[in-house]
């Protein structure tokens, strides 16, 4: 019977390659911001922070983010 120390370890391991499993290059698509303003936007499914502005309007970004900034009318695929 482990102690309840390996178990935690083991369950933060879990975690570790679950999450790195769900992120591969497949994954990503390239999202272009429409306007010719500088903007922030946080991915609605994954939390991670995009920015876009002047010659950076073009981004890869995951694919799960990048269906809800498309349908915001301000990105498109590029």
């Amino acid at each position: 019977m482990g102690c309840c120390g390996q178990q935690r370890a083991t369950l933060v391991q879990n975690k570790t390659t679950s999450a790195s499993t769900h992120q591969s290059a497949d994954s990503l698509v390239n999202i272009r911001f429409t306007q010719t303003s500088a903007v922030m936007v946080r991915g609605p499914v994954t939390g991670k922070h995009y920015q876009f502005h002047g010659t950076a309007n073009t981004q890869r970004v995951d694919s799960r983010d990048a269906a809800a900034l498309v349908k915001s009318g301000y990105f498109q695929r590029a």
